[in-house]
């Protein structure tokens, strides 16, 4: 860029705000009092749009899924046999296929040139069809073996966000450097981790029309949507004519006022026209993804969970409360298309629609329980006393006493579910443009939970695994898949479950969410809030390189 477009570009802010006063548009009156907060913004973007490029799509973006309660990774993501020929101690819980006899094994599929648990082997849905997991994994960065050091739900899912307490949130450096309108915002809770060095504000999006929330800091209260179009065009021309008298011989970087008004016109219309419609279609969208997931109908039925008849027995394995066991049916079908994840959708839509439309860089979606978990018939396995009939009830993600069987079952549907948001997710950031290539590239989402599970010896259940969880990243700065990170063969007789070992490259300790935090500041290029913590990468030519490469079984 000259020196001289250079010097236009950034006084081009001050320029138009001595349109806004110069044209009126300040002026009393509920169409001009909305342009007077937004036409800046706007003109700036339709302008930028006009001419090839959006600054609100240079910016990186981060993604912070936390998936609350604490759920096994194992069944997903935290792969216990990466390279194939790793020793493994087995867990009756640590588990991902179920044989004909009724039984559960442990069964790896290769992706690319590791091995993940047997669920990527399968399909996911989208909104056309199926295609495989595995398409997500071609951009996926695992990082496992780490150890939170903490046995504490709130407290863990706070410090993957801000891992130091008092410091800078990942979300609110992120939100210190963007260029979008409204930097920071999230679903579900969030706001408790946010923190910005310069105060940049975040916003929680709540209710079922979160998206006229996010309006709102622009909106005056008691305007009516939709807008009245031709006052709109009668603004944008006269900001436009106003612009060229005013641009000193200038205009000649302008693109043309037709150009720039078709845009800004067409910005406006599409993220302020019907915002309770956009929104609702969206969450309804990703909500199907979920409910498909659970229902394994044709195309998903994957092999060792989907095509199974398992009865259930009132014993241990199939335990979903603590003194309550599934007895009575096929626990295959306890999920099916009734079947979601509280917020999970809504939180995805909110996450597409302020990413897409280039309003946000930061967006932190907080996932809850499942619910609509059937259960056919139960008893209380101490008494054997009969407790529930077809009975519809929420599935607790803090599964202490989800026995081996219903979790094989529930979470491998679950992962499904998260898998094809995802990939749905993924596929609209792709498909939007930036001026090096496309928004995935500058993207990262980031998956976690409060913490990984330790099995229980018996298969009953699960409990805290702080001490061995992970985090899982994707993004188009990863070419393809990549795990790293050292894990215990065996853990107090738990098995191979995922329990951190120590990594040669950080001195013979155990990764921490400092690294982590590191990792990902690294690829998103902002300074990191743990300075001492050294990062899994370095970034090459806007690719990511792992530094850090142990990926064992460790003693």
């Amino acid at each position: 860029m000259s020196s001289e477009k250079k010097n236009f570009e950034l006084d081009r802010r001050s320029l138009l705000k001595n349109i806004l006063v110069g044209t009126g548009i300040s002026s009393s009156g509920l169409m001009n009092t909305f342009l007077t907060n937004m036409m800046v913004n706007f003109m700036e973007k339709g302008t930028a749009q006009a001419a090839g490029a959006d600054p609100a799509f240079e910016d990186f973006k981060f993604i912070s899924l936390i998936a609350a309660g604490g759920i096994p990774r194992y069944y997903w993501d935290l792969p216990i046999n990466p390279n194939g020929n790793d020793s493994i101690v087995a867990s009756s819980m640590v588990v991902s296929k179920f044989n004909r006899d009724g039984s559960s094994v442990y069964a790896n599929t290769k992706v690319g040139k590791y091995y993940l648990p047997h669920i990527w082997s399968g399909n996911i849905p989208t909104t056309t069809g199926v295609v495989p997991m595995q398409n997500i994994a071609k951009n996926m960065m695992i990082m496992r073996g780490i150890d939170f050091a903490i046995d504490n739900h709130e407290l863990d899912r706070y410090r993957q966000i801000t891992p130091i307490a008092g410091g800078a949130s990942l979300s609110g450096l992120i939100a210190d450097s963007a260029s979008t309108p409204i930097p920071a915002v999230g679903r579900n809770g969030g706001g408790s981790y946010y923190s910005s060095d310069k105060g940049i504000a975040y916003l929680e999006l709540s209710g079922t029309d979160p998206l006229t929330i996010a309006a709102s800091p622009f909106l005056p209260s008691n305007l009516k949507i939709p807008f009245n179009t031709a006052a709109i065009d009668q603004a944008i021309d006269q900001a436009l004519l106003k612009m060229s008298a005013n641009s000193n011989g200038k205009s000649k970087f302008l693109p043309s006022s037709f150009a720039s008004r078709f845009n800004a016109r067409k910005i406006m219309a599409k993220k302020f026209g019907n915002l309770l419609t956009e929104y609702s279609t969206l969450v309804k969208k990703y909500k199907l993804l979920i409910t498909k997931s659970f229902g394994a109908s044709s195309g998903l039925i994957l092999p060792g969970i989907d095509d199974m008849s398992i009865s259930a027995n009132g014993g241990l394995k199939q335990r979903i409360g603590e003194v309550e066991s599934y007895s009575g049916g096929d626990i295959i079908l306890s999920t099916d298309e009734k079947t979601y994840i509280s917020e999970l959708a809504e939180g995805m839509a909110i996450a597409e629609y302020m990413i897409i439309n280039g309003l946000s860089s930061s967006v932190n979606v907080q996932s809850g329980s499942i619910l609509n978990f059937l259960v056919q018939k139960s008893i209380n396995y101490k008494t054997n006393s009969a407790m529930k009939t077809n009975s519809r009830t929420s599935f607790i993600m803090d599964a202490h006493y989800a026995g081996s069987d219903i979790a094989l079952l529930v979470f491998t549907r679950y992962y499904r579910a998260v898998s094809a948001c995802l990939n749905e997710l993924i596929t609209k950031l792709k498909s939007t443009p930036t001026s090096t290539g496309n928004l995935f590239d500058k993207t990262i989402i980031a998956l976690g939970s409060d913490f990984n599970r330790i099995p229980r010896v018996g298969g009953d259940g699960s409990d805290h695994g702080w001490q061995g969880s992970n985090y899982t990243i994707f993004s188009g700065m990863i070419n393809e898949l990549q795990i790293v990170g050292n894990v215990k063969i065996d853990s107090g007789g738990r098995g191979t479950w995922g329990h951190a070992g120590a990594l040669s490259e950080i001195g013979g300790r155990a990764p921490i969410l400092g690294n982590v935090a590191s990792t990902i500041s690294n690829l998103l290029e902002v300074k990191t809030p743990t300075p001492n913590d050294s990062s899994f990468t370095i970034k090459e030519k806007g690719k990511a390189k792992l530094v850090i490469t142990s990926l064992k079984n460790v003693a």
